[in-house]
């Protein structure tokens, strides 16, 4: 990773900016998860989400990655209360993670991704998700950290299922 590259946790000031530069690239990227978030509905409802998680001081872990003042990367995990049959636990998920175009393949995702694990870790937490596309390229990428398959999860846009 280049020198001029840091990875420092994000404040709630520069959400505006991230999220600005969340739909950017969520309307320009060809990533796999880009296409996940086009309908605008959907987009809408997880900036809500995030930043009312943020405000409401539930366990949100964002990182950024910089050149100079220039948030060239964005990594965030929440740490969350399941219940279970049996017990409640508490886990992490690795819910975000992008790079701009002009900056992947130099790092920079491992970077973040390497932050954010240390973070859940001085939480105590041993149990960390992600979901993901079905893109072997990304699940190669975080089989690297130790991820492994556990599950298939499937979606449905109800805006696209014609009504009667």
């Amino acid at each position: 990773m280049p020198n001029e590259i840091t990875i420092r946790r994000m404040h709630i000031e520069e959400l505006d900016a991230i999220q600005d530069l969340y739909a950017q690239q969520s309307a320009a990227d060809a990533d796999p998860l880009a296409k996940l978030r086009v309908n605008p509905k959907q987009h809408a409802w997880e900036m809500k989400r995030i930043r009312q998680q943020w405000l409401a001081a539930q366990k949100y872990l964002p990182y950024i990655a910089c050149l100079g003042d220039t948030i060239v990367g964005y990594a965030a995990a929440t740490i969350e209360r399941q219940a279970h049959l049996y017990e409640i636990e508490t886990v992490a998920n690795l819910g975000e993670l992008w790079v701009l175009p002009d900056y992947r393949r130099r790092g920079i995702g491992r970077a973040l991704v390497e932050e954010l694990l240390r973070a859940i870790d001085q939480y105590g937490i041993s149990w960390v998700s992600v979901h993901l596309p079905c893109d072997d390229a990304l699940q190669n990428f975080f089989a690297q950290f130790g991820f492994t398959p556990s599950a298939r999860e499937m979606q449905l846009d109800l805006s696209t299922v014609p009504t009667d």
